[in-house]
């Protein structure tokens, strides 16, 4: 049984990672908001925009439940804005959440004194590092960036696996909440247009298990597309 972080763990793909793998492990659920985290037996409440308070919530969560096999990085952030309108707050803001809280995380998770042997990190990036579109390119340069941290990763603090999972279109609540954006017209042309149709939280869940595995130890620096072929 291996004791595994996810960051993020209150919606989405986190969550839908965390309730699978705390099935045979022992998973800490972090997020900002309560709700939802309180269906895990460990939990944890943090903001990752607290960038400067990283180093010393994991510190406390090592004293509180010993070290980590895996770190499995989640939460994210998307502004859909035309570059006209984007304004530096929030373009700074998404790459808060997107890369630099990653960044910070993945730093306290290459000491000895946090994780076991074998261990991993995990990173949840998006398609759209792959290629940027118009309203969201801050998001796809995030993206971009976390891919490039993965990879970067995966030389410098090596034998830690670093692997990002990089998804298409999935209907979750980060998505949902651009429902003026993400009509049901567009989902059903995306439907269309994919060969395997849109995919589900659960279809990266399955990944995420299979990386954070010992069945995966040879593999490190990827970041693997599940998009049921939307980049064909």
């Amino acid at each position: 049984m291996s004791n595994i972080l996810v960051v993020g763990a209150s919606s989405g793909i986190g969550y839908a990672i965390a309730k699978l793998l705390s099935k045979e492990h022992t998973v800490v659920a972090v997020a900002r908001r309560e709700e939802r985290l309180k269906e895990f037996e460990n939990y944890e409440i943090f903001d990752v925009l607290d960038l400067e308070s990283i180093a010393s919530f994991v510190k406390d969560l090592v004293k509180k439940y010993g070290k980590f096999d895996s770190l499995i990085y989640c939460a994210g952030a998307q502004n859909i804005k035309p570059l006209k309108v984007t304004k530096v707050d929030e373009a700074k803001e998404l790459f808060d959440v997107n890369y630099f809280a990653p960044l910070f995380f993945a730093k306290s998770f290459s000491s000895k004194r946090v994780v076991n042997s074998n261990s991993s990190i995990l990173f949840i990036s998006s398609i759209a590092g792959f290629k940027p579109e118009s309203g969201i390119l801050n998001y796809s340069a995030s993206k971009s960036a976390l891919n490039n941290l993965t990879q970067g990763l995966a030389k410098e603090i090596a034998p830690i696996r670093v692997n990002a999972i990089a998804p298409g279109f999935l209907e979750t609540e980060m998505t949902d909440s651009f429902s003026h954006i993400y009509s049901d017209a567009f989902k059903s042309k995306l439907r269309d247009e994919c060969p395997l149709g849109l995919g589900s939280v659960e279809d990266i869940a399955n990944l995420a298990e299979f990386l954070v595995s010992q069945k995966a130890k040879y593999i490190t620096g990827d970041i693997i597309r599940v998009d049921g072929g939307g980049m064909l």
